[in-house]
């Protein structure tokens, strides 16, 4: 009766855990729904229908996505079910993460794991209409080796084909198993092991990653091509090994540079005792090795010690830092998420061998939850003005082509700058610089991808004179561009302002510096006069 009864609990318990993480995720969740913004590749994928993962490297996801819409001949948008469903997949992992590390009560639980997919940078995988289910989904994979299966030969192999899988779904995953190797042991440190049971512990690991790693170099890597591909190339010689270091401090720069100086005056100082934690295991137990190993191995575990945070933050980038030239981008920084939550898991440990109170872990926890969450509620409102602000532009820009087409004997369109953030975003985005790189602006003339496809939406027979084939295009749109500082304003708002020329419409936005015609005299427009497109002037009428 006893063992039913603690079954019964367990079972009550994780359903608390699942139950309360769903609630927290649907508080960032909510925000990226209500906003209801195509997420870059999301723009091609429910437009035209492209699945394009597997020139990525994750054929998986491709596989996924089929499944879930019985697919044809082309992809539709289903959303937001892949969302749902990624959350469902984060809060059954805080499920597995509070079984394995005996996490007793359901809102510890919750909110040691809630990092893992409410941190800000994996905001951006959530806000994927397409993608959010298999990024989840590769994060579970890569932890199931380490939180769900047993130390058994036969679940070893499982463990490989699961990180195998992992990466199938999305390559960035692999460093969250990375940093939870590290979690274990120092947990193992925690509970005393031998340093020779570390060190088979790692090694065991070690070789788990490296074997799933080769193969799937082997069987889909060769497959990938494209900018994933020019994106992933490796250190080939020695002689490039300083760009490792290049690269610890592009990725350090790029996340320090996405908040202000208050946020983080507000959690550096939770971050920097998190990172205590594990000098204070580590030191511990090298002063307990003192007793009974070589005093070689005492020095290492001294070292050790205070390396452990330093191993665990590059293991947050994990194999990129031996690209050339990686991707910095939110996006795959989904080791953060699983870095925040290894912490709160090594605090609770330690405050529960130490006979100290949970609540210390659990104080944190929620400090930092609720940084993610109000984090998240700003994302969300920087998107949906965003997606309204160039939904305005785009429809009246739409009406005024048509009509200059009625008009003019026009056979394509030429963008002259950018629209630029809406009011909102850029307020947004000055108090959280993050937002720059969360909310890409979708009307730009620098950007030939995103902007023609956004604009497909609004002008289906939209033709982009960049994207021509002709090899003088380039030398004809500059000398169209020339031609605009003499030319009449055929049509002028408080956004943009178009001219015809040589059959080509040209949409100068009012981000436009009239410098090029400072030679030729100033501009015929009276209101070319570059109002930055942060400007709250920019906005363009109801």
């Amino acid at each position: 009766m006893n063992a039913i009864s603690v079954s019964s609990d367990r079972v009550r318990d994780e359903r608390g855990v699942f139950a309360t993480l769903l609630a927290l995720y649907f508080l960032v969740l909510f925000p990226i729904l209500r906003a209801n913004r195509y997420y870059n590749d999301d723009l091609k994928r429910a437009l035209i229908g492209r699945t394009g993962w597997d020139s990525n490297g994750r054929p998986l996801t491709t596989l996924l996505m089929k499944l879930l819409q019985c697919y044809d001949h082309a992809l539709v948008d289903i959303s937001p079910l892949p969302q749902i469903g990624a959350v469902a997949v984060l809060a059954w992992i805080g499920v597995l993460i509070a079984r394995r590390y005996a996490i007793r009560s359901p809102w510890v639980a919750a909110l040691v794991a809630f990092p893992l997919g409410a941190q800000p940078f994996f905001l951006e995988n959530l806000s994927y209409k397409f993608d959010a289910l298999s990024m989840s989904l590769a994060l579970l994979l890569a932890l199931l080796p380490i939180v769900a299966l047993k130390d058994s030969r036969r679940e070893w192999w499982l463990g490989i084909l699961a990180l195998f899988a992992s990466l199938n779904f999305y390559q960035p995953a692999i460093n969250v198993f990375l940093i939870f190797v590290l979690l274990d042991l120092l947990l193992a440190m925690l509970h005393d092991k031998t340093p020779r049971d570390l060190m088979m512990q790692f090694l065991s690991r070690a070789l788990q990653a490296g074997v799933a790693m080769l193969a799937y170099q082997f069987i889909v890597g060769i497959h990938v091509n494209g900018w994933v591909k020019q994106r992933t190339e490796k250190i080939s010689s020695l002689h490039d090994l300083p760009l490792i270091k290049t690269n610890l401090v592009d990725f350090t720069h790029f996340i320090g540079a996405s908040f202000n100086g208050q946020w983080w005056a507000y959690f550096a100082p939770v971050v920097a005792l998190l990172a205590l934690f594990p000098i204070a295991i580590g030191i511990r137990y090298a002063v307990k090795a003192r007793l009974t190993q070589p005093a070689w191995v005492t020095a290492v575990l001294f070292a050790i010690s205070f390396l452990l945070p330093v191993a665990a933050y590059a293991c947050v980038f994990g194999p990129m830092l031996l690209l050339t030239n990686p991707l910095i981008a939110p996006r795959v920084l989904v080791g953060i998420g699983a870095l925040l939550a290894a912490a709160l898991i090594v605090m609770h440990a330690a405050l529960q061998q130490w006979r100290r109170s949970e609540k210390w872990a659990m104080s944190v926890a929620g400090m930092l939850a609720l940084g993610m969450c109000s984090f998240a509620s700003a994302y969300g409102n920087a998107l949906g003005e965003q997606k309204d602000y160039e939904d305005r532009i785009a429809t009246r820009l739409a009406d005024d082509v048509a009509e200059l087409e009625a008009s003019y004997s026009t056979r394509s369109v030429l963008l002259d700058g950018a629209a630029g953030y809406s009011p909102i975003t850029t307020h947004i985005a000055e108090q959280f610089p993050l937002m720059r790189s969360l909310v890409p602006p979708y009307i730009s003339a620098e950007d030939k991808f995103h902007t023609h496809i956004f604009l497909l939406y609004y002008i289906p027979d939209f033709v982009d004179m960049r994207l021509e084939t002709d090899p003088g295009t380039v030398q004809l749109a500059s000398a169209v561009l020339a031609k605009t500082c003499q030319a009449p304003v055929v049509r002028s708002t408080n956004a943009y302002r178009l001219y015809v020329i040589d059959n080509v419409i040209v949409v100068a936005f009012r981000s436009v510096h009239p410098d090029r015609c400072a030679a030729d005299g100033a501009p015929i427009d009276g209101a070319n006069k570059g109002i930055p497109s942060n400007d709250i002037r920019s906005q363009p009428p109801l």
